[in-house]
């Protein structure tokens, strides 16, 4: 607080509050919020499915949908699909099986006693024979 020097005459100072600093610090208070409230807001992106016709019926489950699961088991037997491949089989069939999907996806699973480098080695093999992703599978496979 501020007391002024002049006042009434009976000799003690009036009191008086000074609200610049409380003026500055709400304006700076105001900055930090306007500021801060915009990386505050939480935003994601959702795609919807557009809307079917109601007399165009949905095509037939076509075989080519079926994802590419690439397993390895502890002894390295490398299964793409339960098709036991070979090493050197898997740089030209590979690109094959892939060219016919959409997605350049494939799934990938290891039995729990494969050793790290076998699993590591497959999945070297399949990104060099074309395969853009290669997704881990946590659960099993349902068919």
């Amino acid at each position: 607080m501020a007391f002024a020097v002049g006042g009434k005459s009976d000799g003690r100072p009036k009191p008086n509050v000074n609200v610049t600093p409380l003026v500055d610090i709400v304006l700076v208070l105001l900055i930090i919020f306007m500021v801060m409230t915009p990386m505050m807001t939480k935003t994601f992106w959702l795609n919807v499915p557009k809307e079917q016709d109601e007399k165009k019926p949905a095509p037939p489950p076509n075989a080519n949908n079926e994802p590419l699961v690439l397993t390895v088991d502890k002894a390295g037997v490398i299964r793409i699909n339960k098709t036991i491949l070979q090493k050197v089989e898997i740089a030209s069939r590979l690109p094959r099986m892939l060219a016919a999907k959409k997605s350049k996806i494939i799934y990938f699973d290891a039995h729990n006693d494969t050793p790290y480098g076998a699993a590591m080695e497959a999945m070297d093999l399949a990104r060099a024979a074309g395969a853009r992703s290669i997704a881990l599978l946590t659960e099993p496979v349902v068919k």
